[in-house]
């Protein structure tokens, strides 16, 4: 039998108390933190909406506002990591541009999340975004409640040196370039791109916290570029306009290439079985439309990243050595056959041969972007060289390059021309100067090392494919941004944001529970069990836990299933 009822101590009242009030003022202060934050975006919000034209929202565009931005904001409070997903996602499905033909599914036209405000509202004058406004609420979020509860702690990840430095060397290159001439506006076109990179970074590393948030991203991707995959088939073979140059925004094309190399990785690597069915289902319409597409920067980059996700395989998973050894022959096989009939001729099945045959036998209109392309370089170095201080610490931002090479042609279908240059790689040389490309390639040297061992150490295969997906994903950035101006893109940068971040997350997932933490939580399901406090659900959990191994008890007996819940009892009286 229990012990009869014990009074407790005058000491074990004070400090019950002591626990009661200091709890009770801990809720206080977030529940007072929460209504102050509420508040504040309901009346943001509420003004934003009254200032929009009628015809966009009105009345019910106000009431709206002001009746869920609170119900929003406690959403995010609840759990913080819901503004990573939320921002991932945008990264995902938002377009930061459109061509010359607005597509009825066009889904940042409706709400424009990385345009500025002053762009598709009546109030001029504003230079930030609904994204900006976004990140700085969830950094608040983060903040105050870590604050409220004292238990802020900043992590800081395995990248924060080299990312804060390069960072460091961009705020420098703002003030150079402001202080020589630059235009504010014109450098936070810029700008923001490095900065929504770190803040993403930022949140990533000290919101995503365990393995079932990981798995969210992860999820992300597919289903993103399934939902983008749709989008693209769906304006291919049905919409009028279909058969046009590209069918989404250029970058779109990468954030393909990711889901696709993250589908290639989970059939070598592992994963969910769910996760496995939908990456297939999705699998035809990302293909076809990432061909589609007609990006030559996308095809060359994935081409380049599946082949060395197969060449790390061989390296890094054992278990899988010969299945990547032979898809790398049967490929090399089967790729100059396909090259020599398909590399001239038309249509989706040829596209890749025929991105890859245009790089040294271009046509028209090939050869001409490839021209621009030279004399962009051309102007990039010239403007990098014209003085000793531009190639230490840069040219500055918000200042168009010099164009000693004409590039005219395009100067009235892009106003940017001459401010971001499509090889977004070598921008960043003239920009920042020698000391900060020095540092940007000291920080994507250490991302993919840090990938690759990680591949190499960890123990869960799983694990090991997302270690790899990242580090392919940010070769596949660095081609993107040399070929295609994807290193100034909001999207791509939010995203390889992220992936910093979750390299310093993959070898805390993949660590095993320390084993008095195990032996600690068996043994306390198993006394509740004994003393019959638990419900049924959590008894099986019991159950389950004492008969995965034996308990040992003092003496150094150990315990079977069968005999754990009479010998706790016993312990227990």
């Amino acid at each position: 039998m229990l012990s009869a009822k014990v009074n407790p101590s005058p000491t074990s009242v004070r400090a019950y108390k002591v626990v009661v009030r200091s709890v009770a003022q801990v809720r206080s202060r977030e529940r007072r933190r929460v209504v102050v934050l509420a508040v504040l975006v309901a009346l943001v919000t509420a003004i934003l909406a009254w200032l929009l034209p009628r015809s966009l929202l009105g009345a019910f565009g106000f009431l709206g506002a002001v009746v869920l931005a609170p119900a929003a904001l406690y959403w995010l409070w609840e759990r913080p990591v819901r503004g990573v997903y939320i921002l991932f996602a945008a990264a995902l499905l938002q377009e930061t541009d459109y061509g010359s033909v607005v597509y009825p599914d066009d889904l940042g036209y409706y709400t424009p999340i990385f345009q500025d405000i002053a762009t598709w509202s009546h109030i001029s004058g504003i230079s930030f975004s609904i994204a900006e406004l976004f990140m700085v609420l969830m950094l608040l979020i983060w903040l105050l409640k870590g604050l409220a509860a004292r238990s802020f702690r900043f992590d800081k990840g395995s990248l924060m040196r080299p990312l804060a430095l390069y960072i460091a060397l961009v705020v420098i290159g703002e003030g150079h370039g402001l202080a020589t001439g630059g235009d504010f506006k014109l450098s936070l076109w810029e700008v923001r791109s490095q900065a929504y990179m770190f803040i993403a970074y930022v949140l990533a590393c000290n919101l995503v916290r365990t393995r079932k948030e990981l798995n969210v991203l992860v999820w992300s991707v597919i289903v993103g570029g399934g939902i983008k995959g749709i989008q693209g088939c769906v304006r291919y073979y049905l919409e009028p306009h279909g058969h046009l140059e590209t069918l989404l925004s250029h970058e779109q094309s990468f954030f393909w290439n990711a889901a696709l190399t993250l589908t290639a990785i989970l059939f070598l690597y592992g994963g969910s079985r769910r996760l496995k069915t939908a990456a297939l289902v999705f699998l035809p319409f990302i293909l076809i439309a990432d061909i589609a597409n007609n990006r030559r920067a996308g095809v060359v980059a994935l081409g380049v990243g599946i082949v060395t996700l197969l060449v790390v395989t061989v390296v890094a998973h054992p278990a899988r050595r010969r299945v990547a050894l032979a898809i790398l022959c049967l490929g090399a096989i089967l790729w100059l056959p396909y090259y020599s009939v398909y590399k001239t001729k038309d249509g989706l099945i040829a596209e890749p041969a025929r991105a890859v045959y245009s790089n040294s036998h271009p046509d028209p209109r090939d050869a001409s972007s490839n021209l621009y392309r030279d004399n962009e370089n051309a102007d990039l170095i010239f403007t990098m060289k014209s003085s000793l201080l531009n190639e230490v610490i840069g040219f500055g931002f918000g200042k168009r390059f010099y164009t000693p090479h004409s590039l005219d042609v395009i100067s009235g279908a892009y106003i940017f021309y001459n401010l971001l240059p499509h090889n977004s790689i070598l921008w960043i040389w003239m920009r920042v100067g020698s000391i900060g490309f020095f540092i940007f390639w000291v920080l994507i040297a250490t991302a993919i090392m840090q990938a690759m061992q990680l591949a190499i150490k960890l123990r869960e295969p799983y694990l090991k494919g997302l270690a790899v997906f990242i580090g392919v994903m940010i070769m596949q950035q660095i081609l993107v941004g040399y070929l295609d101006l994807q290193w100034v893109n909001y999207r791509n940068l939010i995203m390889t944001g992220v992936l910093f971040a979750l390299l310093s997350k993959l070898s805390l997932f993949d660590r095993e529970p320390e084993p008095e933490r195990v032996l600690s939580a068996r043994v306390t399901v198993a006394v509740r069990h004994a003393m019959g406090v638990v419900s049924p659900s959590l008894a099986v959990a019991g159950d389950r836990l004492t008969r995965r191994s034996p308990i040992v008890v003092p003496g150094g007996s150990r315990l079977d299933h069968g005999e754990t819940a009479v010998k706790t009892k016993e312990l227990v009286q």
